[in-house]
């Protein structure tokens, strides 16, 4: 009785927010069409599940699995669910081939007739596997190469976007394993089994949804951000030592203990701007100048406090301000040779070198993605 209740209520919520995804769309002409179907089918689904459950109509079964190959919808479903917040490039007639399997199987039941449940189960299980293997792959490749775009707490919804999708096509799994194991004569019970225990899944993603409202705006996979804070993103100094303290230097660490704090402060708020022009070597000098501390303490600094040498962080430096004019639109009225003279390279190919190295990808590549 209480899990039919939770039924139609969560399968009551997900209509609600399929309704409010098409209602977004026709303000904003902006969906996620297969995000919206698998939010109304599984919505239905389950409300119906549960009105019959608990008496309120006849029916042996759901309507949405009164036929069971109507199952084989969902596996591209999560696929191209995916597919479509993490790319907004994808073609109908290369969409439509993902369902061949699905229109072969409703051809195979209309001449032949009713095919035996243990077949479907199979082949439902050995299909899911096919797509949650794409699901992995999409997923790393596209965390792989465009994770350097976002800021953290953007990376971590991403991320977050991504399991969700798993748990919830895991429910396929979980079904297509009850249609195996259950005889002829189990149906009803392994729709039941089915829908008892994948319920806690979509009570926490209907929770889940209603914290993250981008989800259904289908804004969560949004780049750009003029604000991005490069520099607390790439953690260059550390308010511990990174390294043992040499005897030699335990004079000076006594000294600036006091103030090693506000040192550090102030080094990961200094600006790129005011420092990329200088070279390795006046480079604390210039520091010093800009933030009125003695070169010793900031020698210290940079010694058992930073992450990088110091070539490596006026690079980096450079790389960071480059990154602020770019998502800044530097790029729509200037070039990329143009944009590394701005930010103090030698040449085109050390900015190359050192822009991939800290962000995964190219100049013109990050351009391309935040675009």
């Amino acid at each position: 009785m209480f899990f039919n209740l939770i039924n139609l209520l969560i399968g009551f919520s997900l209509v609600i927010i399929a309704f409010a995804i098409l209602l977004n769309y026709f303000k904003v002409n902006k969906i996620n069409f297969f995000f919206f179907l698998l939010i109304l089918f599984a919505g239905i689904a389950r409300f119906q599940y549960g009105l019959v459950s608990l008496g309120f109509i006849k029916e042996s079964k759901p309507l949405i699995f009164r036929v069971f190959i109507a199952l084989f919808i969902f596996p591209p479903i999560y696929f191209l669910c995916l597919k479509s917040f993490i790319s907004s490039k994808s073609s109908w007639t290369r969409t439509l081939t993902h369902f061949i399997f699905f229109l072969l199987i409703i051809a195979a039941r209309l001449y032949f007739g009713e095919i035996d449940l243990r077949i479907i189960g199979i082949l439902f299980f050995v299909y899911s596997a096919f797509y949650y293997y794409l699901l992995t792959r999409s997923s790393l490749t596209y965390l792989r190469n465009n994770q350097s775009i976002y800021s953290k707490q953007q990376l971590f919804k991403v991320k977050q976007l991504i399991i969700w999708i798993f748990a919830l096509s895991l429910n396929n799994f979980i079904f297509s394993t009850y249609f195996i194991f259950f005889s002829d004569s189990n149906k009803h019970d392994a729709i039941q089994g089915m829908f008892d225990n994948t319920i806690i899944v979509w009570i926490l993603f209907v929770s889940y949804l209603f914290f993250n409202h981008s989800l259904l705006y289908n804004e969560v996979f949004k780049k750009k951000d003029p604000h991005r804070d490069f520099l607390n993103e790439f953690s260059v100094w550390n308010s511990k030592p990174l390294q043992k303290i040499d005897p030699r230097d335990t004079a000076i660490e006594v000294i600036i203990r006091k103030n090693l704090e506000k040192l550090i402060l102030d080094l990961r708020t200094l600006k790129p701007a005011l420092i990329i022009q200088s070279n390795s070597t006046n480079l604390i000098h210039e520091i010093a100048n800009h933030l009125n501390y003695p070169k010793s303490h900031l020698k210290f600094a940079m010694k058992y406090h930073c992450r990088f040498s110091q070539s490596d962080y006026l690079n980096l430096m450079r790389v960071i301000h480059a990154l602020t004019l770019l998502n800044n639109g530097y790029l729509d009225n200037f070039t990329i040779e143009t944009l590394g003279e701005k930010c103090h390279f030698n040449s085109r190919t050390s900015f190359y070198r050192h822009f991939k190295k800290h962000m995964g990808v190219s100049p013109s590549k990050y351009k391309t993605l935040i675009d």
